[in-house]
């Protein structure tokens, strides 16, 4: 890791955040948001002032819409009861309660050059750290055209930082050393000054050839001759990005805030949210502020854009959000549909094909290359998610010794679950029924009738209805159970299974030929484990079925494909598969407590797509990521709001998040299944047929219990697997994961923002928590990131000081609770 400050720093900014009872603070389920992207309205008190050259609006400006007509500027109110306002063109400004708007800016900065007016939006940057008001942009402009020079406008910058000290942290007594140190932070983006740096500019100062209005602008100047720099580089485009996203808030939009204080204060929250690599977050800030125009694209904002794909894929990418944020959630949904699916089995086929072994050559490690490569670098992220979501559903296991020996069979039923998440459920259903994986691990393959004492195997009739379709009790169209004198009314008995299993007799391995010694499994097909199932006529049940109200009349001859038909039409037409199958859906991908309404809503997606088919997944899943409940963020204070995040979800967020790569392009990882080392959880990996965790667990002597909520996933999470996940996360963070480390994260743009921490921390928390880190447990990461001293000399030390900044800023974030319980 280049430092072992990283790993004793870690526990006591651990220790800190009360990881050490974190099984106590996830059972709550609760977080604060600090962060919300939206504005209160303001109650409406009268109709809007016209004065000579003014207009007074009696709300905030994000309850009017301001465009342009051929006539002029024309002002729609939203909220209240304005109706509209026709500018004219003696107006110079509309005045809402919180922001103006400066009418005549636009014209003006037109008057100048584009550097010259850089020059003046950088004092403000460079003295207050914040974006400029356009009132006072417009004053600057007047003043430099009448002849004063940029270095006495800095002097009266100076003047005004002084005023406003509590904001600035400027003072008449404070040092040459301090003064130095904060124009560092605000123009070169640097908390601390490099040793040469602060005794060059200090001893300007000292011997007069600078003062503190001069002083400024030749660092502006030095600050852009980084661009292009391979290590400071980024020191230019934080600056060039500020002023950006200044022109954006002060000469496009042409804003003021309405108080002093919040021209430096609110400025200067803008302007910090600015990295080298992104303006994304200030300009959400700005058209917060300002309220959008209908949003007929459903476009969100950076925070939301991120929260979506945290629910809607392995996780967020910087790429991802800004192609979100420009698309929006349907269009982004409907493209997903169309990405081409990547076949497991193909890359187990490629992988077997330089084996001198061959196919048999083949383990399960190998379908782990397989799920990670794609989990981590797939372009069809929603399928990825919702095929991993199905497998929760529809499960077979490696943990089975006759699964394990056919990976690349469990490889091809893992792609038929990835087509099956864009397909239809009775497509996916009959699929699963006859995939030779599920034969062998819920034992339907060699199936045989009724014979003397023997009587078929009942273990898939039972668990395609208790677990793949109905449930255990008859629900109603929002998930509630159906009760009948005040109990559950069960969806089946024994006697349906009894009945539906004979369905289910007189399948075995595909070949060429229906001979016994098939059917018993020999003279093996070379491709039997990716093939579905054949039937058997003569081990197949010619007797009477009954099952679910419905009778398949005794048969002569055996047909089973016809019995099979007759099964999976009915459990697909039941209406609880909807409720029941839509449910588990979300837990996976939403909230583990979904309201009956957002079941019901889903439940009728599947019902009806809108086009009188039922069983549609792309329906479902769209249904399922754009429902009210998925994207309303006011519920994310509320404790019944998002799931805990399962560890494979975990490690995933952290390859996407942070670009990780194979060092062999095969992605290497192995089982994950140790708690103590490891995550407690590997994909296909299953302990039983009832996954990882059941969709109802609730937590013994927890508030979640006390609550009536559910948490499906604490069902996996005890002290041993707490321990195990933050030294397996201490470990890979720096080091890598998998055989000989051989997928890596990548940094760069991270250690980029090592200097300042709070956008370094404010990164991560876009990428892992969609903006959704509490200020308290911000205010501790940022903390803990400073505490880690970076050196002024020595290469290496410095370079290793970076790298462990970001590190432990990761670390402490995937660590928390708040990151842990997925909103």
């Amino acid at each position: 890791m280049g430092s072992t400050y990283f790993t004793s720093a870690s526990w006591r900014a651990l220790k800190r955040l009360g990881i050490c009872a974190l099984l106590c603070v996830v059972t709550a389920c609760g977080q604060q948001n600090d962060s919300a992207e939206t504005q209160a309205k303001v109650a409406y008190s009268g109709p809007p002032t016209v004065g000579a050259s003014s207009i007074v609006f009696n709300g905030l400006r994000s309850n009017y819409t301001v465009s342009s007509t051929p006539s002029g500027l024309s002002v729609a109110d939203k909220v209240g009861s304005d109706g509209t306002t026709i500018v004219s063109a003696n107006i110079k400004s509309l005045i809402f309660n919180d922001v103006s708007i400066n009418l005549e800016i636009s014209s003006k900065a037109n008057l100048i050059s584009s550097s010259d007016l850089n020059s003046i939006i950088e004092l403000y940057i460079a003295y207050f750290n914040r974006v400029p008001d356009a009132n006072g942009l417009a004053y600057w402009i007047d003043q430099f055209k009448a002849g004063v020079s940029i270095d006495k406008i800095g002097e009266s910058f100076y003047a005004a930082a002084l005023i406003y000290s509590t904001q600035t942290g400027y003072s008449s007594s404070m040092s040459n050393a301090d003064f130095v140190t904060i124009v560092y932070k605000n123009v070169l983006g640097r908390p601390t000054p490099d040793k040469e740096g602060l005794d060059y500019w200090t001893n300007a100062l000292a011997n007069g050839t600078e003062t503190r209005g001069t002083l400024i602008h030749k660092m502006l100047g030095a600050a852009h001759t980084f661009n292009g720099d391979p290590t400071y580089g980024w020191v230019a485009k934080l600056l060039d990005n500020k002023n950006l996203v200044s022109r954006e808030f002060a000469v496009t939009q042409g804003l003021s805030y309405v108080s002093e204080t919040d021209s430096i204060s609110k400025g200067m929250a803008i302007a910090a949210t600015v990295t080298p690599l992104d303006t994304t977050v200030a300009n959400g800030l700005i058209s917060s502020l300002i309220g959008t125009a209908p949003n007929t694209k459903d476009l969100p904002t950076i925070g939301q854009a991120s929260r979506f794909l945290g629910q809607a894929s392995f996780g967020a990418t910087s790429n991802d959000v800004n192609l979100l944020m420009s698309t929006g959630i349907s269009n982004w949904i409907d493209a997903q549909f169309t990405k081409n699916q990547s076949s497991h089995k193909a890359y187990m086929d490629t992988t077997a094909a330089g084996m001198l072994n061959g196919i048999s050559g083949l383990s399960q490690n190998n379908f782990f290359e397989s799920f990670w490569q794609q989990a981590a670098t797939g372009e069809d992220q929603l399928r990825q998610r919702a095929t991993f979501a199905l497998s929760e559903i529809f499960v077979i296991s490696f943990q089975d010794s006759g699964v394990a020996n056919y990976p690349r069979g469990v490889a091809s039923y893992y792609d038929t679950l990835a087509t099956g998440a864009f397909g239809n459920f009775r497509t996916l259903l009959e699929n699963v029924s006859l995939h030779p994986m599920m034969g062998i691990y819920l034992t339907s393959m060699r199936n045989q009738k009724e014979s003397g004492t023997r009587v078929p195997d009942e273990n898939y009739a039972r668990e395609v209805m208790q677990l793949f379709t109905i449930g255990l009790y008859q629900l109603n169209p929002d998930g509630s159970q159906v009760i009948v004198n005040g109990k559950p009314v069960e969806t089946y008995s024994s006697a349906d299974i009894q009945g539906l299993a004979k369905v289910f007799t007189g399948w075995s391995w595909a070949g060429p030929d229906k001979s016994n010694t098939r059917f018993f499994g020999g003279n093996a097909d070379v491709n039997r484990d990716v093939l579905p199932m054949q039937s058997y006529p003569a081990y197949h049940s010619t007797s009477e079925k009954k099952f679910l109200g419905v009778t398949i009349s005794a048969q002569s001859p055996a047909n089973p494909e016809a019995s099979l038909k007759v099964a999976l039409d009915t459990l697909f037409n039941h209406p609880n598969v909807g409720p029941f199958i839509g449910k588990q859906l979300i837990q996976r991908m939403v909230t583990s407590n979904p309201s009956p309404q957002y079941v019901a809503r889903v439940a009728a997606a599947f019902n009806d797509n809108g086009k009188g088919i039922r069983g549609d997944m792309r329906a479902v899943f769209k249904a399922i990521l754009t429902d009210t409940e998925a994207r309303n963020e006011p519920k994310l204070a509320n404790a019944g709001t998002g799931k805990l995040r399962e560890p494979v979800i975990r490690l995933a967020n952290w390859m996407r998040a942070f670009g990780a790569k194979s060092t062999s392009t095969f992605f290497k990882l192995t089982s994950l299944d140790d708690p103590l080392t490891s995550l407690a959880q590997s994909p296909m990996r299953s302990p039983t047929v009832f996954n990882f965790y059941r969709p109802g667990y609730v937590p013994p002597n927890s508030e979640i219990a006390n609550a009536k909520l559910v948490a499906p996933e604490m069902q996996i999470v005890a002290e041993p697997s707490v321990v195990g996940y933050l030294n397996f996360m201490r470990d890979i963070i720096p080091n890598g994961v998998g055989s000989s480390r051989d997928v890596k994260a990548d940094y760069t743009n991270l250690i980029a923002l090592s200097t300042t921490p709070d956008q370094l921390v404010d990164q991560v928390n876009l990428l892992l928590m969609a903006n959704q880190m509490s200020s308290t447990l911000r205010n501790q990461i940022v903390g803990a990131v400073n505490s880690i001293t970076i050196p002024a000399t020595n290469t290496t030390n410095i370079d290793n000081a970076k790298k462990n900044r970001v590190y432990m800023a990761i670390y402490l974030t995937m660590a928390s609770p708040e990151y842990l319980v997925q909103k």
